[in-house]
């Protein structure tokens, strides 16, 4: 595997120990750790905006991920490009509830012929990629 998509399930899972998904989380970033992962700025921004509004750990602790994530993944800026192009794909799937976000994590897994995602996120199954929640 050249590359792994993370999702925002992945990093609240991991970072959180009170998530019921942590010790799974944790032994796929062990199986992974010489795997290099990428995201993109809008799953950062799913993050911060779920432990704010959790009111789990806080917001120093999901910053401090958030930036560790920053320099040791790649991280794909929000272009306007790539939002044209999620907003295209969340155009074309009237039928499915993926998120915006999920879209352009879509594109850029395509974009990168990346076929592995850390999530639990059924949806990306729908689109053909392969899910690694455990």
């Amino acid at each position: 595997m050249k590359e792994c998509f993370v999702d925002a399930w992945f990093m609240i899972a991991l970072l959180d120990r009170g998530d019921h998904h942590h010790v799974q989380a944790a032994r796929m970033r062990e199986r992974l750790r010489h795997v290099p992962l990428l995201t993109h700025e809008g799953v950062l921004f799913e993050v911060l905006a779920f432990f704010a509004a959790s009111g789990r750990l806080g917001r120093t602790t999901a910053m401090a991920m958030v930036r560790r994530a920053q320099a040791e993944w790649t991280v794909i800026s929000i272009t306007p490009n790539l939002f044209d192009a999620a907003l295209a794909l969340y155009a074309a799937r009237p039928d499915k509830e993926y998120s915006l976000t999920d879209c352009m994590s879509m594109i850029v897994m395509r974009n990168r012929g990346i076929e592995h995602v850390l999530t639990n996120d059924h949806h990306f199954r729908q689109e053909g990629f392969t899910v690694l929640s455990e």
